[in-house]
């Protein structure tokens, strides 16, 4: 191997060997709280006209207020009653999404990307306490976003990005401890969420190819949760009828406001890496992404 061969190679494995270092800081180096989307530079990446496609991948978890809640109880032709449902915490939510991402480069300090996929969701114990466990099939999701540079110098750049994502959740909740003879069936779940996420921040080239970035961002949540469950039941005339039970809360986060890290690596010349580590009061998410632009 000659010594420009060599070179070459070490520079490489320095970079790699920073990122994972930088990226173990990151992920282990923050107070752990573990459904946020991977965001990526705060900052536009593509020149005018310019296109990218890649994959991102993002764990996250979160806990979300459950409120106004409502329960209906009805039986076809002969009783129908409602109630409210006192408010309660959906505790360690966990989200893994996959997403196919699409970008276009409007200007050189303006870009706007596309985002479809599929998430699944998990959690247990938080409805009825009774070990109970929802673990979802992976459902659609979409999502759609924007980044802008406003100042850059050299190897610093601060910039802005806003995103939105739509995700469903369908499956069932059956605690494996509830007797079958007194719980015949199992819940249907369908929690459905839009998320929001702002961030502003900046990135700075570390060395050559490496990059790092961070900052500030905002997260909202809005969604529903629809637990559907129906089952006979026999009255003191020893009469049987079929009885459905619906509960329908409204979601949101407990906190809005957050911070965000990230490292990126140039692999090649059109072609990027980055991991990143989100946090906010009530949730985190590690996530990671490769892209290539062309």
């Amino acid at each position: 191997m000659d010594r420009k061969a060599a070179t070459v190679q070490t520079g490489n494995t320095r970079k790699i060997g920073f990122v994972v270092f930088a990226f173990m800081i990151v992920c282990f180096g923050v107070p752990a709280a573990f459904a946020l989307d991977t965001m990526g530079l705060p900052a536009a990446g593509l020149r005018q006209g310019q296109y990218s496609v890649g994959v991102d991948y993002s764990h996250s978890k979160m806990d979300l207020k459950l409120s106004e809640g409502i329960q209906h109880d009805y039986v076809y032709g002969s009783y129908d009653i409602s109630w409210d449902l006192e408010a309660l915490i959906l505790k360690d939510f966990k989200v893994d999404r996959g997403y196919l991402n699409l970008g276009y480069g409007i200007s050189d300090m303006i870009e706007a990307f596309l985002r479809v996929g599929g998430a699944t969701g998990k959690f247990g114990d938080s409805l009825w306490e009774g070990e109970e466990e929802f673990d979802g099939d992976w459902d659609f999701s979409i999502g759609a976003g924007a980044k802008a540079t406003f100042y850059e110098d050299d190897k610093l750049k601060i910039g802005g990005l806003i995103q939105v994502s739509w995700n469903q959740f369908d499956g069932t909740l059956k605690p494996d401890d509830w007797p079958t003879f007194y719980y015949p069936g199992a819940d249907n779940i369908k929690i459905e969420i839009t998320e929001v996420q702002i961030a502003v921040g900046p990135t700075y080239e570390l060395e050559e190819d490496v990059l790092i970035y961070g900052g500030p961002f905002y997260h909202y949540v809005n969604g529903e949760l629809d637990d559907t469950y129906s089952y006979f039941e026999i009255d003191e005339d020893n009469i049987e009828y079929f009885l459905t039970s619906e509960y329908h809360w409204a979601m949101e986060e407990d906190a809005s406001y957050g911070g965000y890290i990230g490292t990126r690596l140039e692999l090649a010349e059109d072609c990027s890496f980055n991991m990143e580590y989100q946090l906010t009061g009530a949730a985190y998410c590690i996530g990671a992404s490769i892209r290539w632009r062309f």
